[in-house]
């Protein structure tokens, strides 16, 4: 007796859309470990919505913001208030010698 599975099978293309979907999320594949069990929940989801027959990037999308929240935008990068020879002084070879 043969069981028949109901869950379509993923392709290299659908898994690259759920990856797609993930990355556009803030999912990245090289994230801390104390992220890892929260990306794997996450993956975990979309395989499952897809093979439950959401196929939908923009649907998958918000199924992410709803179980998860909305994305964390990274912050933006400091710029610094001073020069940089104003806080490390100059290079050696351009220091005039008091003499």
């Amino acid at each position: 007796m043969s069981s028949t599975s109901e869950k379509p099978h993923l392709t290299s293309s659908d898994l690259d859309m759920l990856q797609g979907v993930l990355d556009d999320a803030g999912y990245d594949a090289k994230i801390l470990i104390d992220d890892e069990r929260v990306f794997n929940v996450a993956a975990v989801l979309l395989i499952r919505l897809f093979q439950e027959g959401v196929t939908s990037p923009a649907m998958l999308s918000r199924a992410l913001e709803y179980h998860f929240g909305k994305p964390k935008t990274p912050p933006k990068p400091l710029t610094p208030v001073c020069n940089r020879y104003a806080i490390q002084g100059l290079p050696r070879d351009e220091r005039r010698v008091a003499g």
